[in-house]
Order: C-alpha cells, then sequence, then structure tokens
C-alpha cells in the first residue's frame, strides 16, 4: 500500500485518475453485458433465437464480436484527432458513442437484430476510444511512484462494470416477468453511465505532457501544479517540466521533423512488438473466453438461466476484489514482470486442470451434474483462475502498453497497441461459442497453452516500475542516461530563463 503521505500529496492526480476511468466502468458493462442478456429466454423469445444451438451461437457471438470491431476502428481514431482536440474532448466523444449505442439497443425490437447491432458497433467505437485514451490520460497526469496504481484504476473501474452488468441483468431475470422490458432494462443502464462520463469530462484539466507537446508550457506547468498541489515555481514542478521539455527535445533531435515513421524506428519497432506481444498473450488467455460468454460456460458447474447469471455475478464479484489487492499491494510491490510471468503461469495451470477435469468428468454424463465433486472442482479452478488474471494480465496489459511509448508517438504506439487487443478480443469472442459447441475441453488446453507460453515470453520483458515516462526512452535504449540527464539539467536552467510562451513545436 502506497504511504498515506504520499496518498494525500497526490490527491487531485488519484482523483483525476479515478475520474478519466469512469468511462472504464462503461466499457466493462458493455463488455459484460451482453452475455448475460443474450443469454436471457425473453431475449431470445423477442429475436427468434430458440431454433437450434448453432443458431443461438452464431447471434451472440456476432452481438459480442461486433463491439469488438467497433473498438478496433475507434482505438484508432485519437491519433488522428488528439493534436486538434486533446484527450479530455475524446472522452467527451467517446461518451456520446456510448449513449448513442445505447439509445439504439434499447429501441431495439424483434425479430431483427439489425438495431441491436449497429448499436453494438457504435458504442464499440467509444470502447476503442476510452481504451486508447483513459490509460494515456492517466499515465500522462500521474507521479511515476503512483502511476501503476492510478492506471489499475482503470481495470477496477472496468471490472466494476461488467460486476455492475451481471447483477443487473440477474436481478431482472429473477424479478421481472419475460417480457421485452427485462432485457432493456439491463441495456438501458450505459445510457445513464454514458451521461455520467460526458458531464464529468468537462471538469478535468488537459493533459500537461499533451499540453507541453502544443508548446503550450506555461499551461503545463499550471496542470502539473495543480496535479502534484504544489506552486509553479517550485523545484518539483520546475524539474518534471525540463523533463518533459528535455523529452521533446531529443525526440525533435532524434526524429527531425518525422512522426508516423518513427514507430517504425528500431527502438520504437520494439516497443510496438512488446506491446502487440502482450495484447495478444492477454487475449488468448481464455478470459475473455468465460467474460463474455460466463452464462453459457458455467454449464460446467450450474444448470437454468438464473442459476448461470448468479455464477457470473460471483465471478465479476472475485475479479473485483482481486482487482482491489492488485491496486491497494500488488502493482505497488512488485515488478511488472513478476506479476506477469506468475499471472501467466498459474492461469495455465488453473486452465490445464479445468480441460482435464472436464474431458475425464463431462458435465452432460449421469453423476457429473451441477453440485458434483467434480462440477465443484472445475467451478473453483475457473475462480482461482480469474484471481490470478485480476492481478496480472488483466491490469498490467493496459498499464504497460500505456507507459512505453514516448510522447512523440505515444498516440500512435497506444492505437496500434489497443487496436491490436480489440483486434484478436474480436476474433477470439467469435470463435469461442462455435468452439466451445465443436471442441468443448480442448478449448480451455489451448488456452492453457497459450498462457504458460505468455509467462515464458515475459521473462524477456523490459521493466518500467518506477520510471517515469520520459525514462522510457533510456530503458528502450533510444538514449543514454548520462544524455537525457544532461538535457534535463539545461532545461532547469531553461526554465528559469525562459518566458512561458514559446513557438510551436514542429
Amino acid at each position: 500500500m502506497p504511504p498515506p503521505a504520499l496518498l494525500k500529496k497526490h490527491r487531485v492526480a488519484i482523483g483525476v485518475a479515478a475520474t478519466v476511468n469512469i468511462g472504464s466502468i462503461l466499457f466493462g458493462f458493455d463488455t459484460g453485458i451482453a452475455g448475460g442478456v443474450v443469454a436471457l429466454g425473453s431475449f431470445k423469445e423477442e429475436f427468434n433465437l430458440t431454433a437450434s444451438a448453432t443458431e443461438y451461437a452464431n447471434a451472440s457471438s456476432n452481438v459480442v464480436a461486433l463491439l469488438n470491431a467497433g473498438a478496433f476502428f475507434g482505438a484508432l481514431i485519437p491519433p488522428l484527432i488528439v493534436k486538434f482536440v486533446g484527450r479530455k474532448s475524446l472522452l467527451a466523444v467517446a461518451s456520446f458513442l456510448f449513449l448513442l449505442g445505447g439509445i439504439l439497443q434499447v429501441a431495439a425490437s424483434g425479430p431483427t437484430l439489425g438495431m441491436i447491432y449497429a448499436g453494438r458497433v457504435i458504442a464499440g467505437l467509444g470502447v476503442g476510444l476510452i481504451s486508447n485514451v483513459a490509460p494515456v490520460f492517466v499515465a500522462e497526469c500521474s507521479p511515476k511512484e503512483l502511476r501503476g496504481v492510478n492506471m489499475a484504476l482503470f481495470e477496477m473501474f472496468l471490472v466494476s462494470g461488467g460486476m455492475l452488468a451481471y447483477w443487473t441483468t440477474y436481478g431482472c431475470s429473477l424479478h421481472l416477468p419475460a417480457t421485452s422490458t427485462q432485457w432493456r432494462i439491463p441495456l438501458s443502464l450505459q445510457i445513464i453511465l454514458a451521461a455520467m462520463v460526458l458531464v464529468s469530462s468537462f471538469f478535468l484539466p488537459e493533459s500537461p505532457r499533451w499540453l507541453a507537446r502544443q508548446a503550450r508550457f506555461d499551461e503545463a506547468a499550471k496542470n502539473l501544479s495543480y496535479l502534484r498541489s504544489a506552486a509553479v515555481d517550485s523545484a518539483e514542478i520546475t524539474e518534471e517540466m525540463a523533463e518533459i521539455r528535455a523529452q521533446i527535445h531529443e525526440e525533435l533531435t532524434i526524429a527531425k521533423g518525422r512522426t508516423i515513421r518513427e514507430v517504425f524506428e528500431r527502438r520504437n519497432f520494439i516497443r510496438i512488438l512488446w506491446s502487440l506481444a502482450i495484447g495478444i498473450c492477454a487475449m488468448w488467455c481464455g478470459h475473455n473466453s468465460i467474460l463474455y460468454y460466463a452464462p453459457t460456460v458455467w454449464y460446467i458447474g450450474y444448470t437454468g438461466q438464473n442459476s448461470g447469471l448468479m455464477a457470473s455475478g460471483i465471478f465479476s464479484c472475485i475479479k473485483f476484489i482481486s482487482t482491489i489487492i492488485f491496486i491497494t499491494s500488488g502493482v505497488y510491490l512488485f515488478r511488472r514482470k513478476t506479476l506477469l510471468i506468475g499471472g501467466g503461469f498459474f492461469m495455465g495451470v488453473f486452465l490445464f486442470a479445468l480441460g482435464a477435469v472436464l474431458a475425464t468428468h463431462p458435465p452432460t454424463v449421469p453423476g457429473n451434474e451441477a453440485g458434483s465433486p467434480s462440477a465443484q472442482g472445475m467451478m473453483a479452478l475457473i475462480y482461482l483462475f480469474v484471481v490470478a488474471y485480476s492481478v496480472s494480465w488483466g491490469p498490467l496489459q493496459w498499464i504497460y502498453i500505456g507507459e512505453i511509448f514516448p510522447l512523440r508517438i505515444r498516440d500512435y504506439g497506444m492505437a496500434i497497441g489497443a487496436a491490436n487487443i480489440w483486434l484478436w478480443n474480436f476474433v477470439v469472442s467469435k470463435i469461442t461459442p462455435i468452439a466451445l459447441l465443436d471442441i468443448g475441453w480442448k478449448t480451455w488446453m489451448i488456452f492453457a497453452i497459450c498462457n504458460i507460453a505468455g509467462a515464458l515470453l515475459v521473462c524477456f520483458l523490459p521493466e518500467t516500475k518506477d520510471l517515469t515516462l520520459e525514462q522510457m526512452d533510456v530503458l528502450f535504449g533510444v538514449i543514454d542516461e548520462e544524455s537525457h540527464r544532461h538535457h534535463i539539467e539545461a532545461n532547469m536552467r531553461e526554465e528559469k530563463i525562459l518566458s512561458p510562451t514559446t513557438s510551436a513545436v514542429a
């Protein structure tokens, strides 16, 4: 747990991080709501999905996968417009897309799923925007000591959104008659959440690093002093602004006016490859297959619509508690690599065990039904799996991708990293229901192998804990430590003599 004095000093930065990450509640809600709503009998009746298991599997995979398809394109939007509108404005755009997507989904009626599909794609654009902007926004506003903690709030709020989705759907299934109201009410909550995000975005300070990148150094220093609860002319703010200026100067010197092409420079391309690798491993770990299709997966240990939804709610609560543990201790005490290696190993072990028990004790065989020792064991393995995920790959995939890129190409790098996550999310979400139907227990064996492979790969991952964002260039070999320190000292001297207004950075 970070020291209370540190939390008190940086209470503004923590508050900003929490406010920015309200958007991830919508992210979590939208990704979690589909599996539960589509599993409702009232939804199946409304849209004629009761004819065959294959028809239902295809429709449910479309509802989930289209959100991910929209998110893929949404994640690519920020680099195109962030220079002109800033990060806080992108949060407002994302919330508007959520609002529009939610209205379309709630207004849909059978027998066709057209409006549901359209609403999912539009909401997906908002999800993609949030997944790109929120981690970067928080990283740029946070002190290095609390960057991991503040960025982990993204995962905690995301999990909270999923938990809200599951329990709302369960409550509506339990207490409301099987009419369209039963599935419309859960979907309508995203409209309320979107309005909250839209309003809160207007009260946030702009990222000081984004302002500095636009050569608005006086505003950057003012916002940084607000975030650090320190005077503009204090040594703390002077040094951090000098480090920001130094990185901009280093990037301009190295890049000589280039932008997009810089992404493919050797040292930057290594960062791209690591962001792609982290995203692929996280998407093929098996978590999202459980998350999106939980009511279907729970046939292992539960029978009936309400029991499956309750199991989903328990799953989300375990995730939430585990994420709290990660925020309060894990991310502050342990290296990124340690958590990723340990999490990947245990996730692989638990899924290997799940696949083995499922192969030897299929729930369709008498004696292995819900409540049997084998069924209870498999449920325990799933719950242990989600604990391992929630203290490692779950939050760290966003933290690592959001912190490794230099300021000049951060938007491009984050866009590529986030789009990669949503691309593989789309693939996994599309094939999961079909795989569970066709190859059953072997699905979990595939995910287990991916987890072990990910744990081995991360052994070579550059460690970023306790480094400032500007020190990432040193870590990845773009500039040596001595030259970096020299640039900082030079810019600290300039901070004392330069006027706050300078010419625009090319």
